[in-house]
């Protein structure tokens, strides 16, 4: 797959999901001040900016959505698991623990549903591409951005936590966050798309890593697919979803979005390491509980 096509199909996409993000928030999912939510939570009323289609509070008052946040452990069981089969280099090592640090905030954000917990889950977000998008100038053109890139984002941190909510300043910043962010997932398609590439390259009669990496790569790239629709389907028909033909219960698909992420973060890891090893004569991928694992 031309990493040109992956990176042009990924603007695109961010495009619709910026425009989205910014212009088209469902009043569904829009924050909500509801004094039965500050009745049924300890966190009081929900101040995020946005409350998802997920019943607030149904098990306990200390989640507001139970299986939203229980779905975020596959962000940390998935990166340790990297990180217990394979002997990852330093910059895979750190996109590991950022990832484990995402979910750590999306746990918060969505058990409280305050907005100082959606910051703790987005700002980490920025940090995680940041650092992907330096592993993959740095393999691919011999580019030290990380100077350029953490300093941007640092500043981008510092201003959202120190500004007002609804100032203009915190405003300005977190649209750049998001540009940014939607900037640099361009450049992560780019770059696995190459480094798959980069291994299909190197395929001899002794190594299949080329096909395996191609097979990484489409993974990826589907559950990315999965996980947008998830979060779109979610955010724009959740009337409908609540209220299904049959009695069909609500299918969670904020939940989907997350596990979804995971193992497209998974695939991504897996990419970096087998660009890491793209050298080694024994390269070759096997599966561990469906998950793809490198031995070199």
């Amino acid at each position: 797959m031309q990493p040109w096509v992956v990176a042009m199909a990924l603007a695109t996409l961010m495009c619709f999901t910026s425009t989205c993000y910014f212009f088209q928030i469902p009043e569904e999912i829009r924050k909500k001040e509801s004094s039965q939510a500050a009745a049924l939570g300890i966190w009081g009323p929900p101040d995020a900016e946005f409350n998802w289609c997920e019943e607030d509070y149904q098990l306990s008052e200390w989640i507001a959505e139970p299986v939203n946040t229980a779905s975020c452990v596959a962000m940390i069981l998935l990166p340790l698991l990297f990180l217990a089969t394979h002997e990852a280099t330093g910059d895979v090592v750190t996109i590991a623990c950022m990832e484990v640090v995402i979910a750590i905030g999306s746990m918060l954000f969505h058990a409280t549903l305050r907005y100082s917990m959606q910051l703790a889950d987005e700002i980490p977000m920025i940090w995680y591409v940041a650092a992907v998008v330096c592993s993959c100038l740095k393999r691919l053109k011999g580019l030290n951005v990380h100077f350029w890139a953490y300093g941007w984002v640092a500043i981008l941190s510092i201003v959202i936590i120190a500004t007002e909510q609804h100032s203009l300043l915190h405003e300005i910043f977190r649209g750049l966050m998001t540009l940014s962010f939607s900037s640099g997932l361009v450049v992560i398609g780019w770059g696995i798309s190459a480094m798959a590439s980069r291994l299909a390259a190197r395929e001899d009669k002794g190594r299949r890593a080329g096909k395996a990496a191609a097979r990484v790569l489409q993974a990826a790239l589907l559950m990315f697919a999965l996980s947008v629709v998830s979060w779109l389907l979610d955010n724009y028909h959740c009337t409908r979803l609540r209220h299904l033909p049959g009695g069909i219960p609500y299918p969670h698909l904020h939940t989907w979005w997350h596990v979804f992420i995971a193992v497209t973060l998974h695939c991504i890891m897996v990419l970096l390491h087998m660009d890491s090893y793209r050298h080694s004569a024994h390269l070759d991928l096997r599966f561990l509980a469906g998950l793809p694992v490198v031995h070199a």
